[in-house]
Parts: C-alpha cells; structure tokens; sequence
C-alpha cells in the first residue's frame, strides 16, 4: 500500500493504521447505536437516519483509506440502505432490516480480523506514545535557509569581494578550499551553489573532471554550479557545460547579474512548499492525508470542524483544499459553496474526495463551480501527491500573473493594499502590532537619464531582491510603481521596524551597479507607520507617505518614523 514511500513514511503510515484498527470498535459500536436509534423510530426521522447514514459512510470512507477494502464494501452497502429510506422518507422495511443486521455482524468480525493482523511490535510503537506527527519545518526540503553559497577558492582577486555582495542579499556564503569541505557542505545543506573560476581550475589536473563526477554522482540533485570567466569565449563555454556547469558568467561580474543567476539555479529546488488545507471530520482520516502530503514536503492545515473553515482560510491562507464530501451537519458541496461565497476565495482549488462511486453526485458536487475534481478513494499516495502538485502549482502560477509586478515579482499596488488591509484584521484579532514601509529610490530618474532605463530596472529588480532575500516570509513585499516600494511588517513594532529598514538601506547602499563603464551605487528613503497607532490602512499609508517626505526633505539615504 505505501511503496515508493520513504522507509520513516511508511513507519508512520503504519503506525496511523494502527490507530485507526484500534478506533474500530468505537466505530462500530456507534454505528450500532445510530442503527438503533432508527429501529426506534416510530416514523420516519431526517436526523436520526442521517446520523445513521453518516456514521457507515465515515467507516466506509476511513476502511478505503487505510486498506480494509472489506470494511468499506459493508459499511458502504448499510450506508445505501439508510440513504434510500432517507430519499423515500419511509421507515426500514423488515426485509431491509435483516439485511443490516446481516452486514453489521459481517463488520464486526471485519473489524476483529483487522485488529489480529496488526503486529505485536507495531502496537508495543503505538503504547510507547510514538508521535505520528513528526513533520516538522527542518525536515520540509529545500527551506530558505538552505540556499548555500560556496565559493572555490581560487586567487581570483574578487573573491572576496564577491563573498561580501552576495551576502547583502541574505544568502549562506562560504569558502571552500578543498573536495573534502566541499563534500561536506553537501552532505549538511539541501541545496547548494558553486560559483568557481574556471580560468584557474583549468590548470589544477583532475579538478574539472571530480567536479563533473560530483554533478552526475550521488549530488546530482543538490548541487549546481556557476563557472565564471574573464573571457567570453566558445570554447570556455563548452569546457564549463562539459564539466557539470549549469550556468556561466563572463566579467564584469556586476552583482545583480550574479544574483539573477543564483536565484534561476535555486528556482526550483528552493520554491516555498504547497500549502494545503484538509477537511475532514474523522481524525484517523485527516492523520493519514496530512502525513502522505507531508512527506512531499508539502504544508498542511487541518481542519474536523467545518464551523471553523473561514478562520483557518483567512489565517493560514492554503492554496488548495482536499474537503470529504460527506460530514454531519455540512455537506463538502454546501461547504464548497459557502467558500466561493467569499471573494478572496474564489479561484481556490476544492477537491472532493469520498468512496462515492455514483457519476451524477460526483458532478453535481462540481457543478456551479463549487468543486474542480473528485477523487474516489482508496487513492495511492503517490497518485494523491501528483493531483495535489499539478492543482497547487496551476493556481500558483495563475495568482502569481495575476497579482504581481511583473519586472520584480512583488505584489503589484492592488494586491499590496489588500494584503495590508488583512494583514491588519488579523492583528486586531491577535492582538499584535504591524509596521507599514513606504520607500522611494533617491535620484532615480538621474539614473535613468544617465545609464538608461534597462538599467534602471536592474537596479529595480536588484532591491526587490534584497528586500525578498532579507525579510520573513510573513512580511509583505509589493511595487508601487516607478521606484516606489511599499512593506508590511506583521508583528513586529515601529523599534523594531526601524532597525529593519536600516540594515536594509544600508545593505542596498553598499551593493555595487555598473553601467556606461562606470561603478555606482544607489540609496533609498524610506517613512514608516505603526498600527495601532494609526488604526486602518488609508491612515497608515497617508503616515507612512508623509514620513518619507520628511526623509526626503531631511537629505535622503534615512528612514524616518512617522511623528
């Protein structure tokens, strides 16, 4: 059931088996009492029947979800009966009654043949309180904190220099002088850079070609290299494709070049992970698609309550929903639709999934827009893994189009103001502070008058950069337009976001440009604003625009709070 699985996945995938086989006869035993509970009925009765009718569907889901075909086939066969009374709103006839009866004593030796195929040891795990939650941020691949940078030491004189530009934009930079360190670099991080200069490796013997060796071997994953040149030629291009390079520089090594390259070589392996909302009311159930999309490295958000869906929408913000279809008092397409309701929630992706084989609920489930697919259990994980990627990264993109700059990747201005329009409910409620940035590049237009405006928007696009490398991934980043920039701090308050903004300016300030075949360097001004000093948005950013007026007024190249 779980091949293709790592070895610690599929430990713990067994040991949510376990659980669940060991929940069976509560299961049971509430299913027998809803049964009950509808043989008491004098008349026909909506909820009684439908907490009947829940309680085999949850089994018949849960069964096929952990592999007990047998379990889900009979509670499933009970779960058609009661629906077809509730469709007629009629009583169980004597006929139908005998055949529940039949099928409920099928599931309980089901169950207690399920319960002797668990293992000894397996349950000795489970009694020794092993975590089956173990997911954890360190063992999500390829994090931010992964992207490392190592530079061959060669006696190139921008060495170090390039170890000081690189590390403005919030990356992990290290000198490496041997086989062995480089080893074990890879060996530590997730995800690695080489940037070496492949004019004086041609003369060390053998090096080239363990550099090959290491692409093409047991780091072909985790390990890209920059080659960089004082020469432009063909056949130094082809030396450095031949020898495992991924990307090539030739000088001047401008730093936003090298960074543009860097960032191409990481976009991929460094991108953050899916986050994935999972709603479902049975915890066995929601354990197990969690861990399977954890081990992906993907995030997830539970959620067993449908009551508490929007909270969770808002706060964590997915950008996919895997919702059962069938759950008490809500059912996935009523669900569905309260989402869409919500205009931020629109374009989400929902995926149904269920044991319901029946083609017309499956498309009424989709119809209006409510659902974008239904996935009939039992799903292999790797087929659920695959789905889930190809929805979340589809929407991704989309939004991404949608609601960014498309010269620096940040939020355009709509998007920036709504974002700081939530990012400051969610405050009122935490009970947190927030600090607004406003920042204008100094004496932009000289640049563009002087250098043109191709270089102007590398200059652009290299403080977006910065302000992407250095941040949280909490904080929102968005353009304005022109050379205006706009910051959302959550939690964190205008001290704090003083400090912040400094180290900024005075990273950027320090990032060397070239351009006309001359060297520049650029700075910005920049006005905050606190909440809940200033209580909603429009008064945030008119504090934050009238601060960096004052700092523009007061000389430039400074920040200035708003007084």
């Amino acid at each position: 059931m779980y091949e293709g699985l790592p070895d610690s996945v599929r430990e713990k995938l067994k040991l949510l088996k376990t659980k669940y086989v060991q929940s069976l006869p509560q299961r049971i035993e509430e299913l027998s009492a809803a049964l009950h509970g509808v043989e008491q009925c004098r008349g026909f009765c909506k909820e009684t029947f439908f907490a009947a009718q829940n309680a085999a569907h949850k089994l018949a889901g849960s069964g096929q979800t952990f592999g007990f075909t047998g379990i889900s086939t009979t509670a499933r066969s009970i779960e058609v009966l009661i629906e077809q009374c509730s469709q007629d709103r009629r009583m169980l006839s004597a006929e139908e009654k005998n055949k529940i009866e039949m099928l409920f004593q099928e599931l309980t030796s089901l169950s207690e043949q399920a319960q002797g195929e668990i293992r000894a040891d397996t349950l000795s795990d489970i009694q020794k309180g092993r975590s089956m939650q173990e997911a954890h941020p360190d063992n999500l691949p390829f994090s931010n904190r992964d992207k490392s940078i190592l530079l061959w030491k060669s006696d190139a004189l921008y060495l170090e220099d390039l170890k000081e530009q690189i590390g403005f934009f919030g990356f992990s930079v290290e000198i490496v002088d041997s086989l062995d360190t480089l080893k074990e670099a890879l060996e530590k991080d997730s995800s690695v850079v080489l940037v070496a200069g492949i004019d004086s490796l041609m003369h060390e013997v053998g090096l080239l070609e363990k550099f090959a060796h290491l692409k093409s071997g047991p780091y072909a994953e985790k390990l890209k290299i920059l080659y960089l040149s004082e020469m432009d030629e063909f056949k130094i291009r082809l030396l450095a494709v031949r020898h495992g390079g991924d990307s090539f520089l030739s000088s001047p090594f401008d730093i936003p070049r090298v960074i543009e390259k860097l960032d191409t070589l990481f976009n991929g392996t460094n991108q953050a992970p899916f986050h994935v909302m999972i709603v479902d009311d049975d915890p066995e159930q929601i354990s197990y698609y969690a861990m399977v999309l954890q081990q992906a490295g993907m995030v997830t958000s539970v959620v067993t309550d449908p009551s508490n869906v929007m909270k969770v929408l808002v706060e964590e913000k997915p950008e996919l929903i895997l919702m059962d279809m069938y759950m008490p008092h809500c059912k996935g397409e009523e669900l569905a639709a309260l989402i869409r309701q919500q205009e931020a929630f629109v374009g989400i992706p929902i995926l149904f999934f269920s044991v319901e084989k029946d083609k017309e609920k499956q498309i009424a489930a989709l119809r209006d827009g409510r659902g974008d697919e239904f996935i009939t259990k039992p799903i292999k994980p790797e087929h659920l893994i695959t789905i889930v990627k190809s929805r979340a990264s589809r929407i991704r993109e989309l939004r991404y189009f949608m609601e960014r700059d498309s010269l620096t990747g940040l939020l355009n201005h709509t998007q920036l103001h709504i974002r700081l329009v939530s990012e400051l409910d969610r405050a009122r409620r935490l009970g947190t502070q927030v600090v607004y940035a406003m920042i204008d590049l100094d004496h932009f237009k000289k640049i563009n008058d002087e250098f043109g405006h191709l270089l102007g928007d590398h200059v652009l696009k290299t403080l977006s950069r910065l302000f992407i490398e250095r941040l949280r991934k909490t904080d929102s980043l968005g353009r304005y337009g022109g050379e205006e920039f706009g910051i959302v701090l959550f939690n964190s308050n205008l001290e704090n976001g003083m400090k912040v903004l400094n180290e900024l300016r005075e990273s950027f300030s320090r990032i060397r440009h070239r351009g006309e075949g001359k060297e520049f360097y650029v700075t910005f001004s920049c006005g905050i604003a606190d909440f809940p000093r200033f209580p909603h948005a429009e008064a945030l950013v008119e504090a934050a625009d009238k601060a960096l007026y004052l700092a523009k007024n007061q000389g430039r190249n400074r920040v200035v709070p708003a007084p």
